[in-house]
């Protein structure tokens, strides 16, 4: 048994009083009357003998100090707990709302709306002495009610709950919830998830096993006086077919033309390969179809090109039949406008490559690209630009507020550690330090045959994208903030390379690399996830949503200038800001299957609890004495 407020305990020292009036009790005095017929009537007591007067003054004393005792003890709030069941005075509810959570069953019940019913049937079983608290959480926890006895606010806040479409992270909120847990201690945290808590990458994974693993969220870290309950609410057999991953980007040399690329994946638990369909529509009509085969725990990444006008909204759809969760079928994004480069081509003498002047003129001549040529003499310019193209020269001054891209570095200036050679050497073939890297974009870099005719060395800030021998002759970087390309070979003295695609590519994809973060022209400019937070202008935001098969509209009034991207869809401001929002997120694709830890479900499912309150008992027993105490006194006469 344990006192939740033993503090009014010492006020059993009142017990004091009657003990000792019961010890200096005043003896009887004789005093002579005219008649004692009214006093024989009254005084039952010397009809009885006098052992059982004696036996009814001392039970009187004991039911008095019974009363007493009670009285103090109920203050004190006892509790009794038999077996594990009971030993927890704080539980702090940790409740995942992310997207998956939105996943039905056979019966159409949400995995959140499983976890509620639980969690209601469960609550009705504990004590109302243990305080709860209770943490939702998607990407970042809320502290929807602090610690609180409150059983019937928490109910209904606990019913508010809804899922938001946005990807969720457990790491953040269980720290919140130990922090709640360490408050008044013992306590337990009960985590309700489609997935395990394990931290892995700051997220969780699932596991059939009762074991803990290493991390914030395993017994082993947590504190000794808080222990961590899982509910798994995956479901068995789940199959989710997703867009995962979503890039749109400019074609460099075709005006209104883009290419897109898109990530589709299967969760690792469905339990056989699927066929799925991908459906490109601009502007509100199907462009393309692609069929996708799919194993479980598969990721396909697929590139297509596509045409449109600007504002038109591209919408990528997939299928699948038996596709059991609908928030991450869809991405919708209207097409960028094309806008004009405005770059500086400073070249060391008046003769040019022309080669490179071939390149930037196919850009200049596709409307992508305003060109402005000049001699070393130029600099610094007068004239705001996007980029700078330095050819065989770089100024002493490194310029640190335009992104540069340097083809022939002679010398070192800025973050370009380069020398120029006596005699250029040619190389049939390159190797591609980074295949992935956007400035190798459509290249084909197996094909090309170089001359180097430049060594520079690669700090920190700068990649090497082609190798040539042992040495860098391609790389690109940041610098401070400012993005820098470094080309160490001629154009026009390689071979298979300026005769292909494969160097004007090349140049258009370093120039839209090297913008795309100052001036946001890439196919990313306001592509955001769900649940990030965007300043704007103005005072409504117009949400285009895909619901029921057509796109709709929602017009949101605003009550500040920061707004949380809440919902999945094409967004607007009265301002002026535009942007869309996406889930692609591949854990909350991913969805799991497999049960709980063994054990845990029967311990939420459960109310066979053997802990409570002695409070209303301890009433009752004060209650029948003092009935018992004024029957004594009044009926029976004892005193």
């Amino acid at each position: 048994m344990q006192f939740l407020t033993p503090g009014f305990l010492w006020l059993g020292l009142a017990g004091l009083i009657p003990v000792l009036l019961y010890l200096f009790r005043r003896r009887s005095k004789r005093i002579n009357v005219s008649t004692l017929a009214f006093f024989k009537t009254l005084a039952r007591e010397h009809q009885e003998s006098a052992w059982l007067r004696r036996i009814k003054k001392w039970l009187s004393f004991a039911l008095t100090l019974l009363v007493l005792a009670a009285a103090v003890i109920a203050l004190g709030r006892p509790v009794f707990r038999v077996g594990e069941a009971g030993q927890f005075s704080t539980v702090v509810i940790l409740l995942d709302r992310s997207a998956s959570m939105e996943l039905r069953d056979t019966e159409g019940e949400t995995r959140l709306a499983a976890a509620q019913r639980i969690l209601t049937e469960r609550l009705r079983s504990v004590r109302e002495e243990v305080g709860i608290a209770l943490v939702v959480y998607d990407d970042r926890p809320e502290i929807v009610m602090p610690r609180s006895r409150n059983r019937r606010e928490l109910l209904s806040r606990l019913g508010e709950i809804e899922v938001r479409p946005i990807a969720g992270n457990a790491a953040g909120a269980m720290d919140a919830a130990v922090t709640l847990a360490g408050l008044e201690t013992p306590s337990e945290i009960w985590h309700f998830s489609d997935q395990l808590f394990r931290e892995s990458g700051g997220r969780t994974t699932d596991s059939t096993d009762g074991e803990e693993a290493d991390g914030s969220g395993s017994e082993s870290s947590l504190p000794g006086e808080i222990r961590l309950r899982e509910r798994s609410l995956a479901l068995e057999g789940a199959t989710n077919v997703g867009l995962t991953a979503f890039q749109l980007r400019p074609v460099p040399l075709a005006h209104g033309q883009y290419d897109a690329y898109v990530q589709v994946s299967l969760n690792a638990s469905a339990p056989s390969p699927v066929s799925a369909r991908l459906t490109v529509h601009v502007g509100g009509l199907p462009s393309q179809f692609r069929e996708i085969d799919l194993a479980p725990g598969e990721h396909v990444g697929l590139t297509f090109r596509i045409a449109g006008a600007r504002d038109q909204v591209l919408r990528l759809a997939i299928e699948y039949e038996g596709d059991e969760f609908a928030l991450d079928n869809q991405v919708m994004m209207p097409l960028p406008e094309p806008k004009s480069l405005v770059v500086a081509w400073i070249r060391s003498n008046e003769s040019e490559d022309p080669y490179t002047r071939l390149a930037l003129a196919a850009m200049q001549e596709k409307g992508s690209l305003d060109l402005l040529k000049g001699p070393p003499e130029a600099w610094p310019l007068d004239v705001p630009v996007d980029a700078v193209v330095l050819d065989g020269w770089l100024p002493e001054n490194w310029p640190d507020d335009v992104p540069v891209i340097a083809i022939n570095p002679p010398s070192a200036s800025g973050p370009i550690a380069a020398s120029a050679l006596r005699s250029s050497i040619p190389y049939d073939a390159v190797r591609v330090g980074n295949d992935s890297h956007p400035i190798l974009f459509r290249v084909s870099s197996g094909r090309v045959a170089i001359t180097r005719t430049t060594v520079f060395e690669t700090a920190d800030s700068l990649e090497p994208l082609w190798i040539a021998g042992s040495d860098p002759v391609l790389a690109a970087g940041e610098y401070r903030g400012q993005r820098v390309v470094v080309m160490g070979f001629s154009p026009g003295l390689s071979e298979r390379l300026p005769l292909t695609a494969a160097f004007p590519l090349l140049m258009g994809n370093a120039l839209l690399w090297c913008v795309e973060e100052a001036r946001g022209d890439s196919g990313s400019r306001g592509q955001y996830s769900t649940g990030e937070f965007v300043d704007v202008t103005g005072d409504s935001i117009r949400w285009r949503e895909w619901r029921e098969g057509e796109i709709r509209e929602r017009r949101v009034s605003l009550r500040s200038n920061t707004i949380e991207l809440d919902r999945i869809g094409v967004w607007e401001t009265g301002g002026g800001e535009k942007g869309t929002a996406h889930l692609l997120s591949a854990i909350e694709s991913d969805i799991p299957g497999g049960a709980g830890i063994p054990g845990e479900s029967e311990y939420f499912e459960s109310s066979a609890s053997v802990a409570g309150s002695l409070r209303i008992w301890l009433l009752a027993v004060l209650a029948i004495v003092l009935v018992i105490e004024s029957f004594l006194f009044h009926r029976l006469a004892v005193y």
